[in-house]
């Protein structure tokens, strides 16, 4: 699969699923259920402790899952540069990089753009200015607005969401069409269904769409079923 092809894909869906979140036992009944009802995007967190204090799972979750999924792989290290290869390897579809984690993010963010065929993902905490994407635009083709700063824990409320999705929507003009636009952080079923009127692309969601032992209902509730 392509970029472009991916791309299309990532279009289809409406949630990326933080699938580390489910009961382990049960991944075989889970990936089913999902699949059946064709989500198809999860969401891998690799965090190494250093640009925030999150130490997560590393590159090595990713292995397990296959086709039909889409992994979608957020990078919240110091230092993304020393492991695209890893995920690349690994079959990352999408690869994310925290905008404040600065050391080799051109290069790192251009590298994957014109090496590989994942796409390029750049995600920005709650207080970073929006206008500190410009530089990266030409590279990226998902942006991914966190809801919670894994540095610090402070959270943005809806209201302020949903007015910095606006802001990134003037910001991005002609090249909205081009981007792909997903929420990440603290993520409620709540919360989901009222950015269904703010034209983002997809929300992330681990915990709260795992709250429930019943995945059916919550696919029903999430509007997935």
């Amino acid at each position: 699969m392509n970029r472009q092809q991916r791309i299309q894909a990532l279009k289809q869906q409406k949630v990326s699923v933080g699938i580390l979140s489910s009961d382990w036992m049960k991944f075989p009944e889970t990936l089913a259920t999902l699949a059946g009802h064709h989500i198809c995007l999860l969401h891998f967190d690799i965090a190494d402790g250093n640009w925030s204090p999150l130490f997560t799972v590393g590159t090595m979750a990713l292995k397990p899952f296959g086709e039909p999924f889409l992994k979608d792989v957020h990078l919240m290290v110091k230092d993304p540069s020393a492991l695209v290869q890893e995920c690349v390897a690994l079959g990352a579809d999408i690869i994310t990089l925290q905008l404040e984690s600065k050391l080799s993010l051109l290069e790192t963010a251009q590298w994957i753009h014109s090496q590989t065929e994942s796409v390029v993902g750049i995600s920005l905490c709650p207080d970073t200015p929006l206008e500190q994407l410009i530089p990266y635009l030409q590279w990226t083709d998902v942006i991914q607005l966190l809801v919670l700063d894994p540095r610090t824990g402070v959270k943005m409320n809806p209201s302020q969401l949903f007015e910095r999705i606006q802001q990134l929507h003037l910001l991005l003009d002609k090249h909205h069409q081009s981007k792909l636009i997903a929420i990440d952080g603290s993520m409620t079923l709540e919360l989901a269904t009222q950015l269904q009127d703010y034209d983002i692309d997809w929300v992330v969601s681990g915990s709260a769409f795992f709250k429930s032992n019943d995945l059916d209902m919550t696919l029903k509730q999430w509007g997935l079923k």
